[in-house]
């Protein structure tokens, strides 16, 4: 007996399921038309009506006043994820996403129905399609028994092949309602100029690092270098010359050089070691221009040498390998 009606139990908890997922599907077109003076529609489609394809989004959005004492049931709008269909059949356009916003007064409700569907169809030859009309429902609250609907219009267009079925002639297949694809060339153009304008920079400053001349005076050396290598031959810009490069030695090993300490320099920065000749050189000039006076010199080939001399302390405070054919000695 406990079996039996435990079936019994459960065949009614089936029959009432069953009755409540009909009514819940219950076909919105029977409930009768609401009064138009109560509802006000204004629906925004698309401009575009061919040249649709799969994979392709359309758009609508829906602006729906109502007035009192009517109220929109939210639950009647469409569903996402939902596909249209007509006479049982699916179309192959799905409600991708829906966004309601609406707004009250005392009057009159308003609201903005965004709708975007995705086509998930296609055929070897252009054929027409439709977002099929929707029903909305509504209910008034003196009558709740009493639901009326709705019709949204529905959105009629075609949808296109991605490629052309069989052998056509292309100016037999020239519509006025299918314009030609355009590309921006535009983007494209300007990430060249920019790139090639970007390489023109580097490249100058790869130069600058590592060319053997300079512009801008940004070290000690370069600023001495740049200052001389056009001063006039005299025994005073011999002098000026000589005090700048000691100062430059003495403010890279932060102390004094002397001849006797250069393996310090050295060591500091291993690229005088290709100078280490004119560096003797240099502190011999410098002792027989401040303390050995009755050494004769030769002013213009003396500031010659000191210039140069310079641009090679120029290139090996930069780390740069000097040419050993450049590097040259002097008599006095």
């Amino acid at each position: 007996m406990n079996t039996f009606m435990r079936k019994i139990y459960l065949l009614i908890c089936l029959l009432i399921f069953s009755s409540t997922t009909i009514f819940a599907y219950e076909d919105p077109r029977k409930f009768p038309d609401v009064d138009p003076k109560y509802i006000d529609i204004d629906v925004l489609d698309p401009n575009q009506k061919v040249g649709y394809t799969v994979g392709d989004y359309i758009e609508r959005e829906i602006y729906l006043t109502v007035r009192e004492p009517f109220k929109l049931i939210e639950e009647s709008l469409p569903i996402v994820g939902y596909e249209k269909r007509y006479r049982g059949q699916l179309l192959g356009i799905s409600l991708k996403a829906i966004d309601v916003s609406k707004e009250s007064t005392d009057e009159f409700s308003t609201y903005l129905i965004k709708l975007k569907y995705q086509i998930f169809t296609n055929n070897v030859v252009a054929k027409p399609a439709s977002i099929t009309a929707d029903y909305y429902r509504f209910i008034n609250p003196n009558e709740p028994k009493k639901i009326q609907k709705f019709r949204v219009p529905a959105f009629t267009f075609a949808i296109s092949p991605i490629a052309i079925f069989g052998d056509v002639k292309i100016e037999n297949d020239m519509s006025p309602y299918r314009g030609p694809f355009f590309l921006n060339k535009i983007p494209d153009e300007n990430k060249i100029k920019f790139s090639l304008i970007a390489l023109f920079i580097i490249s100058l400053i790869f130069v600058y690092i590592y060319g053997r001349y300079t512009w801008l005076p940004s070290r000690t050396f370069s600023m001495v270098y740049r200052r001389f290598k056009k001063q006039k031959p005299s025994a005073a810009n011999t002098k000026k010359i000589i005090t700048a490069l000691h100062s430059g030695f003495d403010n890279l090993i932060e102390q004094s050089l002397f001849e006797d300490n250069i393996p310090l320099l050295i060591k500091k920065n291993g690229s005088f070691k290709h100078i280490e000749k004119e560096l003797h050189t240099f502190f011999k000039i410098s002792r027989a221009l401040f303390f050995q006076k009755h050494i004769k010199l030769d002013q213009d080939e003396l500031n010659k040498w000191l210039v140069n001399f310079a641009l090679h302390c120029r290139m090996c405070e930069r780390k740069l390998i000097v040419n050993p054919k450049d590097i040259k000695g002097i008599s006095f």
